[in-house]
Order: structure tokens, then C-alpha cells, then sequence
């Protein structure tokens, strides 16, 4: 948990330099190099914050959108401010559409290629904001070479290389493992075929307290997921491959499945199942 912690304050210590930057040299700074800098930092800011938090909390899809536009827009608000109208627009249009935009892009890519998608994000995050940040530099030095220590490059690239290796080093683990557990006596499988756009079957049987394999078996051409409400419960079969993880029903009840691909639940993929005593 300490390793998002370092990540995040690394981050936010780039991008508030960069708005530093823009902020004490704005008079040397013209208006399209505002609109520049707003529309890049906010679009780059919902686009990095959207990803990486769809991948953490899947879940919560909505929660994790709106949150992201509201950051980006934010951003994209706080980089025009000090230029113009037109900068504050461009900023807070980019940075919304930058959180949607990241939030769907981590929704879509399978749980396998999550730490390959979260080491290439921050490569390209930190890239453009040493593009910028020279920009910036180039700009402000451009009529008289300015040396202080905010305006020069080393201490701005050795975070920038400290943020890439804290990606490199370290790999995030994700509740994506298929969980067997052969040695339980009662285990039972389902198969749950995953089609556009339905489950097969829709409708299934348990026992409370009886641990269930459930398989969810992608035959379609698209992703498709399956997910249990009110349970920790979540299989992302990409098309042709299946995935298998195994989950006890603690109480007597109905539980609702769904796809939580954007737009299959509404289009028909929803499954129920039953628990209760034979």
C-alpha cells in the first residue's frame, strides 16, 4: 500500500512544479504557451489518474469516472488560470475528457496486462511533463538565463527518473488469480458460458456455505466479466480463454450477476443465483 503512497506524492510534486513554473515566469510565458500547458497537464492528469484507478478499484466504475474528470478539469482550471479565458477552457475540457477517457482504458484491459499498462502509463505521464517542463525552461530563458534551482533541469529529471524506477521495481498485485481449492470435499463447478449478450445459464443453484468453482467461459468476440454483488467477486475472461475462481456463498438468498463491461448488463448479461437448502 506504501508503494501508490510514493507514487502519488512523487506525481503530485511533478505536476505542482510544472504549475509553479507557469505561475512565477507567467509574464514571460504567452498566451498559446498557457493553452499549451493547461490543455497537456490536464488531459494528462485525468487520462494517468483515470487508469490507475480503474485498475486498483475496478469496482467502481462511476465512482472512479467522475472522480477522475473532476481532477483533470481541476487541473487543466488551475494551469490557464493565470493566462486566459480561453486557457481555462481548453484546460478543463481536456482535463474531462482525459479522466473519462483513462478510466475507460483501464476498465478494458485485462487483469494480465495491468502492470505492463500501469509501467507504460507512467512513461508516458512523466515523459510529457518533462516535455513540458523544458518548454517551459525554454520559454522563460528565451530573453535573459534564468538559474534557479526550480528552473533547472537535473533536480526535475532525477524525479522524474525516481517516479519510472518506482514503477520498474515494483509490481502491483491485483484479486485476479484463479483460486482453486481441490482439497475441499463439497467443491462444485459451474460453467458460465459468456456470449453477446448473455450468460448461460442465467439462472443457477447453490448451497449456502458450499464452496463453488465458478468458470466463466468467454465464446463471444468481445471481453466479457462476471460479477457477483455484495461479494468480492470478479472473473474477466478476454475472447477464447476462460477464467476460474472459487467463492463460498455465506447465507441463504438471491445474489445478481452482471457484466460490467460498459454497456453489456443493459444489453441482456445479467445471471442469477440462488442459494438455499435443498
Amino acid at each position: 500500500m506504501l508503494q501508490p503512497v510514493v507514487l502519488g506524492i512523487v506525481f503530485i510534486l511533478l505536476l505542482t512544479w510544472l504549475i509553479s513554473l507557469s505561475y512565477l515566469f507567467k509574464e514571460k510565458l504567452s498566451n498559446m504557451i498557457g493553452m499549451v500547458v493547461s490543455m497537456t497537464l490536464g488531459m494528462i492528469t485525468g487520462l494517468s489518474i483515470g487508469t490507475f484507478s480503474a485498475v486498483l478499484f475496478p469496482d467502481l466504475f462511476f465512482e472512479i469516472t467522475v472522480l477522475s474528470m473532476l481532477i483533470g478539469g481541476f487541473v487543466g482550471v488551475i494551469a490557464g488560470f493565470p493566462y486566459s479565458l480561453i486557457a481555462i477552457i481548453d484546460g478543463l475540457i481536456s482535463g474531462v475528457m482525459g479522466g473519462m477517457m483513462g478510466t475507460m482504458l483501464g476498465v478494458m484491459i485485462s487483469p494480465e496486462h495491468y502492470n505492463q499498462l500501469l509501467n507504460i502509463m507512467s512513461l508516458w505521464t512523466v515523459g510529457i511533463f518533462f516535455l513540458i517542463y523544458l518548454l517551459l525552461v525554454y520559454e522563460i530563458n528565451k530573453e535573459s538565463n534564468n538559474n534557479s534551482l526550480i528552473s533547472h533541469p537535473l533536480p526535475y529529471f532525477t524525479l522524474v527518473c525516481l517516479f519510472i524506477l518506482s514503477f520498474h521495481y515494483f509490481t502491483f498485485e491485483f484479486n485476479n488469480s484463479t483460486n482453486h481449492h481441490a482439497d475441499h470435499v463439497n467443491n462444485q463447478e459451474i460453467i458460465m458460458d459468456a456470449n453477446e449478450y448473455q450468460f448461460g445459464p442465467d439462472q443457477v443453484q447453490v448451497l449456502p456455505g458450499e464452496e463453488v468453482t465458478l468458470t466463466l467461459v468467454n465464446n463471444g468476440i468481445e471481453q466479457h466479466d462476471f460479477e457477483i454483488k455484495g461479494l468480492d467477486f470478479h472473473l474477466h475472461a478476454m475472447p477464447g480463454t476462460s477464467e476460474s475462481m472459487s467463492v463460498v456463498f455465506p447465507k441463504s438468498g438471491t445474489y445478481e450477476a452482471i457484466c460490467t463491461i460498459p454497456g453489456h448488463e443493459a444489453a441482456g448479461m445479467t445471471a442469477t443465483i440462488i442459494v438455499t437448502e435443498l
